[in-house]
């Protein structure tokens, strides 16, 4: 048993076994005790707050299994939710064990809450315990056998106990934010060539719909392997979030060759003859379902850094979630981004009402939509620029922008002063947007002067391990992301995604 105790939280690890057997799982508890109305926030921390997270450094040939926590109460304070534990809250899992030497075994972890009352403070108990590795049977240790009793009907049920409007609410965000993202600048060139073919030749019916279901199976499935990705890396200790791909000069590089073609194909410089063609020049149906299924694969790679409003929201709640939340989102989300034209493959007659017929406005239509596309390669060049020479987005000169620094930032905070965190990357279309339209405004500059803001730059262009552990800490993985403190302790609120000058004259009032 270990114990770590404050003022306001009392933190006790007991474990199940005093040794360890490779053929026997390791159940580990772990129980937090507050003291004198301090509370301490749930993995869904509401509106504020950060999540209370156990975090492992398990010896080679073990791993976790699943994670536990108390049901947790609903806190409201002048229209502010939060969720949390306010007297006893626990943590329960299992150590899973593939093999084990003789010896003994030594586990480390960390265990981090935010604990709030009048104000709030940040704690954390390192813990390190070792364990004699044994052939023989174990029994229960009794006071685990004790403690496990007491929170055996503290747990969470099946489901998540939280409120099921606050879920789907969620899950129609995603939704929305995958409808939207058809419409982002990243994602438009893809767009436009689908446009096209769906304007060309005729269709079978049953085909269209069979190649339009596949589509939809491509997008989902990448998204979900995207997610699983994101998933396996958070859980081996990588600090990674949504559109970490853009963050890998191999893949920008993949990226920048994809779309030179594809705009060379459009002004008919280069005609690459299709692998998959017949003798007489004609897909056939079998390699057109391939081709359905990878342009719907593709599409969702090249959508990652255009993130949608409402995407940013629903991709961040599901950071601190159970699988049943975190696939669900995601699905969602790839739904959203697949529905429009798997429709448009089940209707082609619609599309076909709304589009000329075939003809030489086809023609002048890839040369139109080839300037989209060149403008891509012209970005993703950029970014592989900067990314090769280790630039950082660059300061603007009429405001005294500030490299990210966690700990001055929690200085200035602690200090009653204002603060504003750009999270960006010379990969995030929406951020250099924003910048244009309103924080590199006149408009905006006033404000900072007037109020005397600090303004902080939080680069996500390459990895970096202390940002993406701050944007985690504010419920998201994903940008662009703009933090306000008002001035009033730890007190912060999000500003929305797409910003404007009335937007920001309204958000930092």
């Amino acid at each position: 048993m270990q114990q770590y105790e404050t003022d306001k939280v009392k933190v006790t690890l007991i474990t199940g076994f005093d040794e360890i057997n490779p053929q026997q799982n390791l159940d580990v508890l772990i129980q937090f005790s507050m003291k004198n109305n301090w509370h301490i926030f749930a993995q869904n921390p509401g509106d504020i707050g950060i999540p209370t997270t156990v975090n492992w450094h398990l010896p080679t040939w073990f791993k976790l299994g699943q994670e536990d926590w108390s049901r947790y109460k609903r806190f409201e304070t002048e229209g502010i939710v939060q969720y949390g534990y306010d007297d006893t809250a626990y943590y329960r899992t299992t150590i899973i064990p593939y093999n084990a030497a003789l010896g003994r075994l030594e586990f480390k972890g960390e265990v981090t809450w935010l604990a709030c009352k009048d104000e709030c403070i940040p704690e954390k108990f390192n813990f390190s315990f070792t364990l004699p590795v044994t052939n023989k049977d174990l029994l229960i240790n009794q006071q685990f056998a004790e403690m496990s009793m007491a929170s055996q009907k503290m747990y969470q049920e099946p489901k998540p106990d939280i409120e099921e409007q606050s879920f789907l609410g969620v899950m129609l965000m995603a939704f929305l934010g995958g409808l939207i993202l058809n419409f982002m600048p990243c994602v438009f060139p893809i767009l436009t060539l689908k446009a096209v073919s769906l304007a060309q030749g005729t269709y079978n019916k049953i085909k269209c719909r069979i190649e339009a279901l596949i589509y939809f199976a491509g997008v989902v499935s990448s998204f979900m392997l995207i997610a699983t990705l994101l998933l396996w890396f958070r859980h081996t200790g990588e600090e990674i979030g949504w559109g970490f791909q853009l963050q890998s000069p191999i893949f920008v590089a993949i990226m920048i060759v994809v779309f030179s073609i594809i705009f060379l194909m459009l002004l008919d410089v280069v005609n690459v003859n299709n692998p998959f063609a017949n003798r007489v020049g004609r897909i056939s149906f079998a390699k057109r379902r391939i081709n359905a299924f990878m342009t719907g694969f593709f599409a969702v790679l090249v959508a990652s850094p255009c993130t949608a409003p409402f995407m940013g929201i629903a991709i961040g709640y599901t950071l601190s979630q159970p699988l049943y939340i975190f696939y669900p989102v995601f699905l969602a989300l790839s739904i959203g981004y697949a529905l429009p034209f798997t429709l448009a493959g089940f209707y082609p007659k619609a599309v076909h009402k709304i589009l000329p017929k075939p003809g030489k406005w086809m023609e002048i239509f890839k040369k139109i939509f080839a300037i989209p596309v060149f403008l891509t390669v012209v970005w993703l060049v950029w970014v592989l620029f900067n990314q090769l020479q280790g630039k950082t987005e660059e300061m603007p000169k009429n405001m005294d922008w500030q490299k990210f620094d966690s700990q001055k930032i929690e200085t200035l905070v602690q200090d009653n002063q204002k603060v504003f965190i750009d999270f960006t990357a010379k990969w995030c279309i929406t951020c250099l947007v924003n910048k244009k339209l309103a924080l590199q405004s006149e408009t905006f500059g006033n404000i900072v002067q007037e109020k005397n803001i600090h303004l902080f730059m939080a680069d996500w262009t390459n990895h970096d391990e202390e940002i993406s552990k701050a944007l985690e800490a504010y419920g998201r993985n994903s940008i662009p992301l703009y933090i306000y403190y008002d001035g009033q302790g730890n007190n912060y609120k999000i500003l929305p995604q797409l910003l404007t000058e009335d937007i920001l004259k309204e958000e930092l009032n």
